[in-house]
């Protein structure tokens, strides 16, 4: 029985990295994209997404901290690779349409690695806590997408 709730822990504790590393990456990235935003209802929409990747990195770093776990990002070269390629996709075209396209493609990866940890890991006693936030976030992602098709 011990092995079981050790197992589990570590499947929620891996759930919540998860979380954690896809909002950072979605924050990340509204950052390194703000500076190109010229259009004002574009970077209003993209500021208020950024708080919410802000809010769900904080409450997967609250919940991996209350268990005892350090919150870790991406790896460095994940980071630099996608600041590499926004700031390249940014040079050939910083219109709105195309800032927006690149957010929805964002957004998109962000909802299919969600998808995948639920199907993956959901049926295998991860904890409510950590599913029911993963649920949040593809919502979260959905709207985003919703919000940001109107630029295209």
């Amino acid at each position: 029985m011990p092995e079981t709730k050790e197992k589990r822990e570590t499947t929620e504790e891996f759930f919540l990295s998860e979380i954690y590393k896809n909002a950072k990456m979605g924050a990340d990235s509204i950052i390194n994209l703000l500076p190109h935003i010229k259009d004002d209802a574009l970077r209003s929409v993209v500021t208020m997404q950024l708080d919410g990747y802000e809010k769900y990195a904080a409450r997967a770093a609250e919940a991996l901290t209350a268990r005892g776990m350090e919150p870790k990002e991406e790896n460095l070269v994940t980071r630099v690779s996608a600041r590499i390629g926004m700031a390249i996709n940014t040079m050939i075209d910083s219109t709105t349409s195309h800032i927006a396209e690149m957010m929805i493609e964002g957004s998109n990866m962000g909802i299919t690695d969600m998808i995948k940890l639920l199907n993956d890991h959901e049926p295998k006693g991860t904890g409510q806590e950590a599913v029911r936030l993963a649920h949040e976030v593809v919502a979260f992602e959905e709207h985003n997408l919703e919000m940001l098709k109107r630029y295209l």
